[in-house]
């Protein structure tokens, strides 16, 4: 089943009337902090449990305030089902000043509210860990403190009542409200909220008598067209129920309400109800668990070959009358009446069985891997089913044998794997860049050189994580991020009071950034921040980096990298909206030899009311001159407006120096483009 998310929400409807209860709980807040001219601002969540629910947080901390540790502000929490709570903060300076450990604290004091709240009373101290830098922000991630609070009002309070935070396909993890949204019938999907059970089970069998439709007084409903079903139900806890969706469930527009232990029934959430729309099992990012012909799973040293038959599991895959999404086994039909296609690596490949697995809601999709498949360690692969596109996933491929390579990167599925064993990582980044920006009213091209070192505590890495090979692309889901860790704090490293970096047209000095009262060790850049236009000649060139005695972190080095020359998107002019459904071929020339051309793109829209922004990433050979980001991608991203970058970069190359586990050497030519209309 899908693991449970870290934050969740119960929320309890209290009369105005109700008398003062207290409330044991624990606040969670997810927030973001950063500097500004005014002074600091932290915005994000904050939840609580035992019934009282979640809202929006706000905390400004003006400039005088800063001076002092901690620094004091107030506090609003906006949202919460019963009105709002308001109070005084203390914010330890080592989350607003860079120097942020695990053991940051925030104090919060609850001294009154709005409606169920007024007179409100209560007290946390939070502590936990903090991603990010002083550059992009500091993320409070999961800040937690148990306390307890005194609510106002009169009369005693009632048993929470269920509420619904999403439901999704078990598997494809698509949100509400995103164009590829979509539950099928007799598919597994879960409902996350809170208050949705007092209970919580192991998994349920689906052995005879099978799955049943209430479990310890729990019932999940659908709605559609008139008609109410009641859903097999496979996992029930306070904040998960896993179920199926029956098959005869209409197709259309449709909504989920569960009923639990005490009897309350949440409000209907919305879901669209279609034909087929195949969620595949994914691990450790964005690798599917596709496995071979002996029930092997697919790995970076068992890859597939070209014309070998793989096998997909997931959910999805739509109705077999044959079946009563309840009982083990289920019988086994290739559904060869509901469309899909599979494409790997771009290349449509041939489907041999779709359908159900012997287990209710849990499919398999059985397909060749096309002769022509371009190969790699993260080939892509996505199924369709009409407009539905799955979510985006990658399966390792060689062209013989069954170890897998990516002549792009140097970061091997080896080295990723040895650095998955460490809780701490230090590393160092490198790069010489030019980039051009193009806009409705300007096309201006800066020079960058730069140098960065940290230190990762809380270290994990995916991966697959957005990584994808040569000849493919990938849909990011709007939560994941490019680095290779995915969680933790992160730390300044000293390499030295300066790195010099000598290239082609002349030298220039790279100082590490600071600022009063501000530790920005580990980041270095010019002084003023800008690289003359005389250092990057057109022509590229080959850059040294060297630290001299080094720093008290990371000691000396003298590696070099190479510039690839000059690199033109040809047809940026031509591109000024997209079609989703027709793709989008980019060209170019220019570049170096053996480099890659790196293409991302990502698009914004409202859909139901709400904000909603997807961008993908497709990697190409230099050589090609040319790549077409096909239409399964593009029909991911939302209709509205957004962006498109074209870039040649070098083949990423490893450097070491005393003091980092890992280093990265990087230079790259692109060119951006915006606003992009995407149709």
């Amino acid at each position: 089943m899908k693991r449970t998310f870290l934050t969740l929400v119960l929320a309890l409807l209290v009369c105005a009337a109700a008398s003062a209860t207290t409330i044991p709980t624990t606040l969670t807040v997810n927030a973001t902090a950063a500097l500004g001219g005014s002074g600091a601002t932290i915005n994000g969540t904050a939840s609580f449990t035992g019934g009282i629910g979640s809202g929006t947080l706000a905390i400004a901390v003006p400039l005088a305030s800063l001076v002092t540790d901690p620094a004091k502000s107030t506090f609003t929490i906006s949202g919460l089902p019963a009105g709002n709570l308001t109070g005084n903060v203390d914010v330890s300076q080592s989350i607003l000043t860079g120097g942020a450990t695990s053991s940051a604290s925030v104090k919060v004091d609850v001294i009154t509210g709005t409606g169920s709240y007024v007179g409100a009373t209560g007290s946390f101290t939070l502590t936990g860990s903090i991603t990010g830098d002083i550059l992009s922000g500091y993320k409070l991630n999961n800040f937690t403190g148990a306390g307890t609070l005194t609510t106002g009002g009169g009369g005693p309070a009632g048993p929470p009542t269920p509420t619904i935070d999403t439901v999704q396909n078990n598997f494809g993890l698509i949100r509400p409200g995103y164009p590829n949204y979509g539950i099928a019938p007799s598919a597994l999907f879960y409902v996350q909220g809170a208050a949705l059970s007092n209970s919580t089970t192991d998994l349920l069998s689906s052995a005879a008598p099978g799955l049943q439709t209430t479990v310890n007084g729990v019932t999940v409903s659908v709605t559609s067209g008139g008609t109410t079903l009641k859903c097999p139900l496979y996992y029930l806890s306070p904040t998960q129920v896993d179920a199926v969706l029956p098959g005869t469930t209409p197709l259309g527009n449709a909504t989920i309400t569960v009923t639990n232990n005490n009897g309350g029934t949440s409000a209907a959430f919305p879901i669209v109800v279609v034909q087929s729309g195949f969620g595949i099992l994914s691990y450790n990012g964005s690798l599917a668990a596709a496995y071979d012909a002996n029930n092997t799973i697919l790995t970076s040293t068992n890859a597939a070959n070209p014309n070998q038959v793989i096998a997909l599991w997931g959910s999805g895959v739509g109705y077999d009358s044959a079946d009563d999404d309840r009982l083990y086994p289920q019988k086994q039909n290739n559904l060869t009446s509901i469309p899909m296609k599979a494409y790997v690596g771009g290349v449509e490949a041939v489907i041999a069985y779709r359908g159900r697995s012997q287990y209710p809601g849990v499919d398999q999709v059985v397909l060749t891997i096309p002769g022509s498949v371009p190969t790699g360690c993260y080939v892509s692969l996505a199924i369709v089913s009409g407009n539905m596109v799955s979510n985006s996933v990658t399966v390792p491929i060689a062209a013989s044998g069954r170890t897998c390579s990516d002549s792009n990167s140097a970061l091997t599925p080896d080295i990723i794997q040895g650095l998955s064993g460490k809780t701490t990582i230090r590393e160092g980044f490198l790069g010489v860049a030019q980039s051009t920006s193009i806009t409705a009213t300007a096309t201006r091209t800066d020079n960058i050189v730069f140098g960065s070192f940290q230190n990762v505590t809380g270290f994990t890495s995916s991966a697959g994580a957005n990584q994808v090979s040569m000849g493919s692309c990938l849909v990011i889901p709007p939560s994941a991020t490019s680095s290779t860790s995915s969680s933790g704090t992160i730390t300044g490293l000293d390499a030295g009071s300066a790195i010099s970096v000598a290239g082609p047209a002349g030298s220039l000095t790279l100082s590490q950034l600071s600022l009063p009262g501000v530790s920005l060790a580990g980041f270095y850049t010019t002084p003023d921040g800008t690289v003359p236009d005389s250092f990057i000649p057109s022509s590229g060139g080959t850059f040294t980096f060297d630290n001299g005695a080094g720093g008290k972190d990371v000691q000396h080095f003298n590696t070099t990298l190479a510039l690839p020359p000059a690199f033109t998107w040809s047809n940026a002019s031509q591109i000024a909206s997209i079609s989703r459904a027709q793709g989008v071929n980019v060209t170019w020339t220019g570049g170096a030899a053996g480099s890659y051309v790196d293409i991302t793109g990502s698009s914004t829209g409202t859909i139901n009311g709400k904000s909603v922004t997807v961008s993908f990433v497709c990697l190409a050979p230099v050589s090609a001159g040319q790549f077409s980001v096909p239409v399964p991608v593009l029909l991911a991203l939302p209709a509205g407006s957004g962006s498109m970058s074209v870039g040649d970069y070098t083949n990423l190359k490893l450097f070491t120096a005393p003091g980092i586990d890992l280093g990265i050497l990087a230079g790259y030519n692109d060119t951006d483009k915006s606003p992009i209309a995407y149709n």
